[in-house]
């Protein structure tokens, strides 16, 4: 289907709350695949809905990132990491 493509929306989240609210949007959008990573099918208008909803939570304790499952992508971050470290720094491993 031309226009939709999978992403894996991961999350860190402290605050118990947010990360409710997170999960609870998420499960509207993919499904789970580990306890802070759902796979969601989307397409261009789906993923904008996902993104301004994310948005809409105002985010304080952590952050959510969105990438596109291909081998080259630049993810969407939604929110500050919660560390001051670049997250993308090191080696990645996609299985």
């Amino acid at each position: 289907m031309k226009g939709i493509a999978d992403y894996a929306v991961v999350y860190d989240i402290t605050s118990d709350t947010e990360r409710a609210k997170i999960d609870h949007l998420l499960k509207g959008f993919g499904f789970r695949i580990q306890k802070s990573v759902f796979e969601c099918r989307l397409d261009q208008r789906s993923k904008r809905e996902l993104i301004r909803a994310l948005n809409r939570l105002n985010i304080k304790t952590g952050f959510v990132k969105i990438y596109k499952l291909e081998y080259q992508s630049h993810p969407e971050v939604i929110g500050k990491p919660s560390t001051k470290e670049n997250i993308d720094d090191g080696p990645a491993f996609i299985v």
